[in-house]
């Protein structure tokens, strides 16, 4: 079964070599997942995780915002 296609919208460096990625689903939705950086020689290969987090709406998307703006309030004080 397809998942369909995905279109990368914004990415965020967690940690040394692992991002947070999200991306618009051709099917409709969105999906943040996470992307490793897997090095190899001088060649770099990126490796997406299994059980990425499905985001239905736009509105989803501006929750999560919310969320980490919250958080980033809390540490900030």
């Amino acid at each position: 079964m397809s998942k369909g296609d995905f279109r990368e919208i914004a990415s965020a460096k967690i940690q040394d070599k692992r991002e947070l990625v999200l991306s618009e689903r051709s099917k409709g939705g969105y999906t943040l997942g996470q992307r490793v950086l897997v090095e190899e020689g001088k060649k770099i290969t990126s490796v997406y995780l299994k059980n990425a987090i499905h985001i239905d709406t736009i509105d989803g998307i501006e929750n999560l915002r919310d969320a980490l703006n919250v958080a980033l309030s809390e540490k900030e004080n």
